[in-house]
């Protein structure tokens, strides 16, 4: 069994969490308004998914799937992601993240 942690829990976070516990997979749910936020959505999958701070998922994911806003990427904590599979879901709309000149669609 691997344990994903997910820093963002809305849409893409909350649709891996329920694919990785129905896989059998321990899902740690994490958002920026934090634990309470998301004791329904983990009530609702089960034993194998448990709210947490964003730390607390970076650091206990063996498998950390990134999914929020672009413009919050620089409140990810890098230390514990340090050697561990990282899968960023590219979350970007200009609309609501703002522009970034530099920006290319390879992501």
């Amino acid at each position: 069994m691997t344990t994903v942690g997910l820093i963002g829990s809305g849409r893409i976070g909350g649709t891996v969490a329920r694919l990785a516990v129905t896989a059998g997979h321990q899902a740690l749910l994490s958002n920026s308004r934090g634990p309470d936020t998301l004791k329904d959505l983990a009530a609702e999958l089960g034993p194998l998914a448990r709210a947490t701070t964003g730390r607390e998922a970076a650091e206990g994911g063996e498998l950390v799937v990134v999914t929020i806003p672009l413009r919050a990427v620089q409140s990810v904590p890098p230390g514990p992601l340090a050697g561990k599979v990282v899968i960023d879901t590219c979350n970007y709309h200009p609309q609501r993240d703002g522009q970034f000149p530099n920006w290319t669609a390879a992501c």
